[in-house]
């Protein structure tokens, strides 16, 4: 390798570096902030009154909306566990997505921790992505539970976040597992030279 050509590749090998700590701080950041927004719907469904929200302000799952003053306590519990899971998927994401900026930080690109965090991004982002298909449903179910029977709802939507987060993580799980064949691939070479 020329003189040149090692300038050229730690200058790559330096904004790679450079780029993936401040994602991993951005990404450390934006997880925070899921974490208390999560925090305040979790408790604001569940305690709308000790939040001091307003009985009048509606919550909405899929295409149906009510007032939170309207829907009784336990259906509420119910509304809040399953945006709880949502955030949860979310954070699980979030977390596996700041290992890998961490890994790419320090130079270990097909070291198995990268790899498993690449693959465990992708099958995190497949799981909210099935998750928020059937919280729609579910959540349609809960906030209707208490009408009298055929009145009661069952709303299924799909929309474009669900299929972009199912084909992301599919993407991140096919390119952890290329990346895994890669690294076996080198490591094989390496041991016939």
């Amino acid at each position: 390798m020329t003189e040149m050509e090692w300038s050229e590749r730690e200058k790559r090998l330096t904004r790679i570096r450079r780029v993936s700590a401040f994602m991993k701080w951005m990404v450390s950041g934006i997880l925070l902030l899921i974490l208390i927004f999560g925090l305040i719907v979790i408790v604001g469904i569940s305690l709308p009154n000790e939040l001091m929200i307003a009985p009048d302000e509606t919550i909405d799952f899929a295409d149906i909306e009510r007032p939170l003053g309207e829907i009784p306590q336990i259906q509420r519990f119910g509304l809040s566990i399953v945006s709880g899971i949502a955030f949860l998927l979310l954070m699980l994401a979030g977390w596996n997505i700041r290992q890998v900026f961490k890994r790419f930080q320090s130079m270990e690109f097909f070291s198995p921790q990268t790899l498993a965090s690449v693959i465990s991004f992708g099958v995190w982002l497949i799981a909210f992505a099935t998750f928020d298909l059937i919280s729609d449903p579910v959540g349609s179910v809960l906030l209707t539970y208490d009408f009298p029977p055929g009145e009661r709802s069952i709303d299924v939507t799909l929309d474009g976040g669900e299929l972009f987060f199912f084909v992301l993580g599919a993407l991140m799980l096919l390119f952890g597992w290329i990346l895994r064949e890669a690294a076996l691939i080198a490591d094989e070479n390496r041991q016939f030279i």
